[in-house]
């Protein structure tokens, strides 16, 4: 299965960055990961960034251009608004009952294990106390992690941080609750599929590396391209996680934008792309958006 969405969507970002080494945009290509959003109608300018969650640091570039855009913001906009909206993650995590290994048939459960114990250093023992009372995206989630290996960096958190340091108040598009509602619809099955597709990708890492080199290229269309080909869930799964969410997103932008703030907005990049993409969407609504070059 073709699982490059869902590979990296369990924590819930779907993701686009750069490093230093990356080429500049300009305005003429009309792809970036920074646009600005104007209006004749709107009393300040705010800018939409596309945004990868986890990043091998190496590879992490935050240039003090958007640091200042940032810093100078009057209020942040994320997927999930502060900090006690996304301790409630947890108590979406757990299963309603049963152990989750025993959704996996013997034969997963021996590889998945043989590969906790050679690749992570955690025991079946381990893993059964950690993970047992969780759903299969929790695993998926640690196998993630550790694709972008030892102390990756985040957008988010580093947006995050400074928006915290400065007093600026973060606005959510949406609940965790919702997140993870996307989730539930799939089968366990499915899910535990998931599971075994991503422990094949980061073994090679071939899939990530695939990704990151699409983060590199800053091309929002090309990244929405491909994390829409997942044959898990079907079309249907598509339209949840990205274009239903795009669309519920619109009208709580352009309430916030036509007050008297300057937003910064900061979504997963899979989220910008596309004839659904939020900036087509932003500008059907009669906005300028135009590409920031970084």
């Amino acid at each position: 299965m073709k699982n490059k969405l869902l590979l990296n969507t369990v924590l819930l970002f779907l993701m686009l960055s750069w490093n230093s080494n990356a080429q500049n945009i300009s305005s003429s290509e009309k792809t970036s990961l920074l646009w600005k959003i104007e209006s004749d109608t709107m009393e300040t300018t705010s800018y939409l960034f596309g945004t990868m969650h986890l990043i091998p640091r190496e590879k992490f570039f935050f240039p003090d251009t958007l640091d200042s855009l940032v810093t100078h913001s009057d209020q942040l906009v994320m997927e999930i608004g502060g900090l006690e909206e996304q301790m409630k993650a947890v108590k979406f995590m757990m299963l309603d009952s049963g152990n989750v290994f025993d959704y996996f048939s013997k034969a997963q459960r021996d590889s998945l294990f043989n590969y906790s114990k050679e690749k992570l250093g955690y025991t079946e023992e381990q893993m059964r106390a950690m993970f047992g009372k969780m759903k299969p995206m929790v695993i998926m989630q640690m196998l993630t992690k550790e694709a972008f290996g030892e102390s990756p960096a985040s957008y988010e958190m580093t947006i995050s941080t400074i928006a915290k340091q400065n007093e600026i108040p973060v606005l959510g598009l949406e609940t965790i609750e919702e997140q993870v509602a996307i989730f539930d619809r799939l089968s366990m099955e499915e899910q535990v599929q998931m599971v075994m597709d991503a422990m094949a990708d980061t073994s090679g890492n071939n899939q990530m590396d695939q990704l990151i080199d699409m983060y590199l290229s800053q091309d929002i269309d090309k990244l929405y391209e491909f994390t829409s080909q997942s044959e898990l869930g079907g079309p249907s799964f598509e339209d949840d996680f990205i274009i239903n969410r795009n669309q519920k997103w619109i009208p709580q932008l352009i309430e916030f934008m036509h007050g008297s703030n300057q937003l910064f907005i900061a979504v997963g990049a899979a989220h910008l792309g596309g004839e659904n993409g939020l900036v087509e969407l932003l500008r059907e609504q009669g906005l300028r958006l135009t590409p920031v070059e970084l």
